[in-house]
């Protein structure tokens, strides 16, 4: 039995010479290489076309190559019985979190408008709120969720997140629930989306959520596009209720050139960067899934189907 590759990443070599390295003892074949696809009993994908992993006719464990699984829950043709899981890397949950706090820092400490003054020769000093009396808020506490909040709460500020179920993280007021997102919001200064994307979190970042927030927020999109309606997001930027928006994640990309985001002073866009997956790391994972089920065992970090994380 062998194991299909499936990415189109710039770096996919990469990860094919990586993961063969970690698991020397499997047949690992890239599509469209793929000698026997009868043969094939794991998955290792990104974002694979519609219908594909149904057409693979023994087909035990699909492994996504990142920390989000929408590229395949979004196929509602995925094989119902075959166990999902996903990548989980202290690494990546490192670059995430070091994203959020630099961005959070940049607008919390206006360096944006220092750097404008320097463009003019404008020597003037504004004075930021302390870190300490003021809240970010993490929605969705995962593993790239929690670190950030964590990170966030080492810096000073105070740090709060969201999830569906209630948790427990040492330094982060957790807040859980319908009623909770409501109170939490009251108060976020800076508000981070990290959810997965499921029926219940589409369009989440919208004119309801934005009106909850104290005016002049921030917002920052690391999740996905599909959390943020575009409109409601223009529409808040304008009218001053929230100050600035910074996105790395979007419906379609790379971000299409002439898409408003771009323009627009108050959004920040940068290309999907915030977390990428490390190969060299993510690979030794992979493996270890793969390990484990071979000997019969759950993989780690297997997702529900039911709520699509």
């Amino acid at each position: 039995m062998s194991i299909l590759f499936y990415c189109n990443w710039p770096n996919a070599d990469e990860w094919l010479t990586l993961l063969r390295q970690a698991m020397p003892e499997e047949t690992i074949e890239s599509w469209p290489g793929v000698t026997n696809i009868d043969a094939v009993e794991i998955a290792l994908v990104w974002a694979t076309p519609t219908g594909f992993l149904s057409k693979i006719p023994n087909l035990s464990l699909i492994l996504s190559l990142g920390a989000g699984v929408d590229h395949i829950m979004a196929d509602k043709d995925i094989p119902r019985d075959v166990p999902i899981a996903r990548v989980v890397d202290p690494i990546m949950a490192d670059r995430m979190a070091e994203y959020i706090a630099g961005q959070v820092l940049r607008h919390h400490l206006q360096l944006d408008r220092y750097r404008d003054q320097a463009g003019v020769k404008t020597w003037q000093r504004h004075f930021p709120r302390d870190a300490g009396k003021t809240t970010t808020t993490v929605l969705g506490l995962g593993s790239l969720g929690q670190r950030a909040a964590e990170y966030l709460s080492c810096l000073g500020f105070r740090s709060c997140g969201w999830s569906r179920n209630p948790k427990t993280i040492p330094g982060v007021d957790c807040y859980a629930g319908e009623g909770g997102l409501g109170e939490v919001l009251a108060k976020s200064q800076h508000l981070i989306c990290l959810l997965p994307l499921t029926d219940d979190t589409f369009g989440i970042l919208n004119k309801s959520l934005f009106d909850q927030l104290p005016e002049g927020a921030q917002i920052i999109n690391c999740a996905r596009g599909h959390h943020l309606q575009d409109d409601a997001l223009f529409a808040a930027l304008d009218s001053g209720q929230l100050s600035e928006a910074v996105l790395d994640v979007f419906v379609t990309e790379p971000l299409p050139q002439d898409h408003r985001f771009w323009t627009h002073p108050n959004i920040v866009v940068t290309p999907h960067i915030s977390s990428l997956s490390e190969p060299t790391s993510s690979a030794q994972i992979l493996a270890q899934q793969v390990a484990d089920h071979r000997a019969g065992k759950i993989p780690e970090n297997q997702i529900s189907l039911d709520t699509g994380y």
